[in-house]
C-alpha cells in the first residue's frame, strides 16, 4: 500500500532530527560549518512540518469523502452505458529525495527509480541519449550503478532543472534549498540531462574516440580494471594428471583527471543573452575538443593517457620518410588474429587521404565507401579521422593506430559542476564589470590490452 504524504515527510523529518542530533550532541566541538548546517537542518525541519500538518488536514478530508461515499443514501447511482473512465497515476521518480540523498532507501528502488526519471526526460534528450543512460545506470555494477542512478535522481527534477536555469541567470539571488543536492561548494552540478559525462556527445569523425572505446563511468576517485592473457588448453591424455592452466591476472586502473574551462562576459551580455540555454552546449563543445586531443596524445600525467602514448607496440614504415601501399597492409597483419575482428583504424585526414589514393582502381577491396552515416572501410576496417594525429610522413611521425578501440577505456567520473565569480578582476585588482563561469569535470583514459594495437610509425 503506497505511503500517505504525511508519512513521507514525517520520514524526511526523523532524517532530519537524526542529522541534527549528530551535530547538537557534539556540543562546543561543533565547527561554525556545523552549526550552520543544524541552522538550515532546522529550518528545513520547520518547513515540513507546516507541509505535514497540511497533507494531515487534507488526508482527513479525503477519508471523511470516503466514507460518505459508503453511505447507499448519499450515493448517486451512475447511468447504465455510461463510459468508465480509468485514470492510470505514474509515479514520480522525484519523490522522497530526501530518502535518496540520505541513501536510506535500497539500491534497486533507486536503480527503478532513475530508470522511470530516463524515461520521462524532456525531448531534448534523444533515443540515443537515454540509451546510454540507460547502460549506465543498468551495467556499471550494482554499487556505480546505484550511485549513477542517486546523482541522476539529484539532478533530474523539473525543480531542479528551474534552480539551475535560475543559478545560470541570477546567481546572487539562486534558491540556496537546491544547493543541498549537490557537492559542488555553492555552486550546481549540471541537470543529468544536459551532462556531457552521461549524454555523449557525438560531433563526428573529427572526435570519434566516445564511439568506438570502451566507455566506463565512475561514481568514485578511480576504475579498476582486471586484465588476463586467458586459459592456455592442452591435450590430455587418459589417465593422466592435467596440467594447471590457471591464468594470470593483472590490474589496470585508471584515475579520472580533472579538467575545466571559464567563460566570462560582460554583465551586460550575460543579462541580456539567453546564456543559460547556451552554457551547456558551449560546454560540451569544449569539452569535446579538449578530450579528442588528451584521448589521442594524451601524456597520462595531469590528463588521461592517449591512444598514441599507451599503444607502445609500433609498426614501421618499410621505406625511410616515406608512406606507401604496403605499410597498411603490415600494420593490419601485425596486429594478432584476436583483435582483427573488431579491429578500426584511426588517422588524420591528410594521411586518410594519401591512404584513399592509394586504390587507384576506385572502389576495390582495399578502400570501401559505404555511403552516407557510415564509416568507410580500409581492408574491411572502419576507419575514423583524428584531428589531433599529425598528417606529416617525416621519419618518427605515427600517422595510424589499427586496433581494437574496446580495449581503449575511457572512464568519466560522473557530474560536470559549474560556479559563478560574480566579479571578475584586471591585473590592478580592480573590477572589470565583468562575470564568469568555472565548469569542472573529471574524465580519464587508458589503453587495457597493448597488443591489441598497432601503431603505423614513419622510419
Amino acid at each position: 500500500m503506497a505511503k500517505k504524504q504525511s508519512e513521507i515527510l514525517s520520514e524526511e523529518q526523523e532524517i532530519l532530527r537524526a542529522e541534527i542530533k549528530l551535530i547538537t550532541d557534539k556540543g562546543a566541538e561543533a565547527t561554525d560549518d556545523e552549526v550552520t548546517r543544524a541552522e538550515e537542518l532546522t529550518e528545513e525541519f520547520k518547513a515540513k512540518e507546516v507541509l505535514r500538518q497540511k497533507a494531515l488536514k487534507r488526508e482527513a478530508d479525503v477519508e471523511e469523502v470516503m466514507r460518505a461515499a459508503l453511505n447507499p443514501a448519499r450515493t448517486e447511482t451512475t447511468t447504465p452505458g455510461a463510459p468508465t473512465v480509468i485514470t492510470r497515476n505514474q509515479r514520480d521518480p522525484y519523490e522522497n529525495l530526501m530518502a535518496v540523498r540520505s541513501m536510506t532507501l535500497t539500491s534497486g528502488e533507486v536503480v527503478s527509480r532513475a530508470l522511470d526519471a530516463i524515461e520521462q526526460a524532456p525531448e531534448h534528450m534523444d533515443h540515443d541519449a537515454r540509451e546510454q543512460a540507460t547502460r549506465l545506470v543498468q551495467k556499471s555494477g550494482k554499487r556505480q550503478g546505484a550511485l549513477i542512478a542517486r546523482h541522476i535522481l539529484l539532478t533530474g527534477g523539473d525543480e531542479y532543472h528551474a534552480a539551475f536555469e535560475n543559478y545560470l541567470e541570477n546567481p546572487e539571488n539562486a534558491q540556496r534549498a537546491a544547493l543541498s543536492l549537490t557537492s559542488a561548494n555553492g555552486g550546481y552540478l549540471v541537470p543529468f540531462t544536459l551532462d556531457p559525462s552521461i549524454v555523449l556527445t557525438n560531433s563526428g569523425s573529427a572526435n570519434p574516440f566516445r564511439q568506438i572505446s570502451a566507455i566506463k563511468t565512475t561514481a568514485t576517485n578511480t576504475w579498476n580494471g582486471v586484465t588476463s592473457a586467458g586459459v592456455n588448453a592442452g591435450w590430455l591424455a587418459e589417465g593422466t594428471e592435467d596440467s594447471d592452466h590457471t591464468p594470470t591476472f593483472g590490474n589496470i586502473q585508471i584515475t579520472p583527471q580533472k579538467a575545466s574551462a571559464w567563460v566570462f562576459g560582460s554583465y551586460e551580455v550575460l543579462e541580456d543573452s539567453d546564456f543559460a540555454t547556451q552554457l551547456p552546449m558551449l560546454l560540451a563543445d569544449a569539452k569535446d575538443r579538449l578530450e579528442e586531443a588528451a584521448f589521442t596524445t594524451g601524456t597520462g600525467t595531469g590528463q588521461p593517457k592517449g591512444i598514441i602514448t599507451a599503444a607502445t607496440t609500433t609498426q614501421a614504415t618499410a621505406g625511410v620518410a616515406t608512406y606507401a601501399v604496403g605499410d597498411v597492409y603490415n600494420t593490419q597483419a601485425a596486429v594478432p588474429a584476436r583483435w582483427r575482428s573488431k579491429a578500426s583504424w584511426l588517422g588524420n585526414l591528410t594521411i586518410i587521404n594519401k591512404t584513399r589514393q592509394f586504390d587507384t582502381a576506385g572502389g576495390s577491396s582495399f578502400w570501401a565507401n559505404l555511403g552516407a552515416g557510415m564509416p568507410e572501410q580500409l581492408l574491411g576496417s572502419s576507419i575514423y579521422e583524428s584531428t589531433t594525429m599529425v598528417g606529416t610522413t617525416t621519419t618518427g611521425s605515427k600517422i595510424l593506430v589499427y586496433g581494437d578501440f574496446s580495449q581503449f577505456a575511457i572512464v568519466d567520473r560522473i557530474g560536470m559542476s559549474v560556479l559563478y565569480e560574480p566579479m571578475v578582476k584586471g591585473a590592478a585588482g580592480r573590477p572589470t564589470g565583468q562575470g564568469g563561469w568555472f565548469a569542472f569535470w573529471r574524465t580519464g583514459s587508458d589503453v587495457l590490452t597493448a597488443n591489441a594495437f598497432r601503431v603505423l610509425t614513419v622510419a
